[in-house]
């Protein structure tokens, strides 16, 4: 029997079993391989990149909700600035 030092239980904690799509695969080795990089390392790289990317959405929406919460404020003050004012005799 192998004796398993806490290295190598470490190592094997990190390992990550994925089931991928038909060609999904082929398609990681050859992005991979036009960025100089591992499969792993494509992996690691595009699940950092999209956890970014997805903060980065989440404050173009805010922002976003924002402007429009600002338009639909100008709007407003510019409608009550047009409306004409009835004169009180």
């Amino acid at each position: 029997m192998k004796n398993v030092t806490s290295i190598d239980r470490k190592h094997a904690e990190d390992k990550f079993v994925v089931r991928m799509p038909q060609g999904l695969r082929d398609q990681l080795k050859q992005k991979a391989a036009h960025n100089h990089r591992s499969a792993n390392s494509e992996i690691v790289y595009r699940l950092e990149r999209s956890n970014e990317l997805e903060e980065e959405l989440a404050r173009a929406n805010r922002m976003v909700d924002e402007l429009f919460a600002k338009n639909q404020r100008l709007q407003a003050e510019l409608a009550a600035a047009n409306t004409p004012q009835v004169a009180e005799a």
